[in-house]
């Protein structure tokens, strides 16, 4: 009944989270037009506003704002940092009423260290997800800049036209570049930047490839569409490399998931299971378990991948 109850109460939090963030939303785009009508431009905040900014000026918001850009996740470190909080409360009830362990300073040190962890892999994949997805756009954007310079163009009007006619997230990247281009800033500069915001080796191909022929000169219509060829082919065989190695991927994903179903199995057959993760032989293999869990998923992905 206990279990019950907390797994309700968990999924009641996370949909009051959804809920709050939304009117939260909502209710600041409603103040700032509030503000604009009845005190012309002069910012009237509540106490929630003021606390999102506070936060907002701390240096953990400070460096977790480009993590959140580079995730492409549209939200400030204060939210972000209310779903991690929530997180972590959601954990805590989870280990101390549905897994069983009735050690308070257990559940809240797992409930601590698994939130950054996850925190930080979550924003990783994010950011994996955006930059492949500007990638297989790449090779569009070689074409139209061949196209461009055959007709005469320079490479800042041709990256006016890619911005045109492509669509997110590659349009939002170079839009970027541009803006800045037309701002008078340096043309190596921004390409540098955004090659920073997204390392992948297509896109510092296409980075130092651009910059190369700039100064240079050379065929920059011949240098694109070879490129563009390039990167097609690249991306069929990284397509039939991922089929191959599927499986192998999968099985890293797999088996922290079966160890850990196997010990809440084990917490539930054994009476007293957790008290021994309470004493120092048992802090010592709880660290030997994740340490050994690490390095199987390291060692399976690291056979798996294959670079081309």
């Amino acid at each position: 009944m206990s279990a019950l109850f907390a797994a309700g109460a968990a999924a009641s939090a996370v949909w009051a989270l959804y809920y709050y963030l939304i009117i939260s939303g909502e209710r600041k785009k409603a103040h700032e037009k509030l503000n604009d009508w009845m005190y012309h431009g002069v910012e009237k905040t509540s106490w929630s506003d003021s606390l999102s900014d506070k936060i907002d000026s701390t240096d953990w918001a400070k460096k977790m704002k480009p993590k959140l850009e580079q995730a492409s996740l549209d939200m400030k470190p204060s939210d972000y940092g209310a779903i991690l909080f929530m997180g972590a409360i959601i954990l805590y009830v989870l280990f101390n009423f549905m897994a069983g362990i009735e050690s308070v300073l257990l559940s809240l040190l797992l409930s601590i260290v698994l939130v950054p962890v996850g925190s930080n892999l979550f924003l990783r994949s994010r950011k994996h997800i955006y930059a492949q997805r500007i990638d297989n756009q790449l090779s569009e954007v070689c074409r139209l800049l061949s196209s461009a310079a055959r007709a005469g163009l320079s490479i800042p009007q041709g990256l006016h036209l890619v911005v045109q006619e492509m669509q997110g997230p590659v349009k939002t990247e170079l839009g970027r570049v541009v803006q800045e281009i037309d701002l008078g800033r340096d043309v190596e500069e921004s390409l540098r930047e955004l090659l920073g915001r997204v390392e992948t080796r297509d896109m510092q191909i296409f980075v130092n490839a651009l910059i190369i022929q700039r100064r240079a000169g050379g065929d920059l219509a011949k240098v694109m569409s070879e490129m563009a060829a390039t990167m097609e082919d690249r991306k069929i065989i990284h397509q039939t490399i991922r089929a191959v190695t599927s499986q192998a991927r999968t099985s890293a994903y797999a088996l922290p998931l079966i160890s850990l179903l196997i010990t809440f199995m084990l917490s539930k057959m054994i009476d007293g299971f957790y008290d021994l993760f309470t004493t120092i032989p048992g802090i010592t293999l709880i660290i030997i378990f994740v340490l050994l869990q690490i390095l199987g998923v390291y060692l399976v992905r690291k056979f798996s991948e294959i670079r081309v």
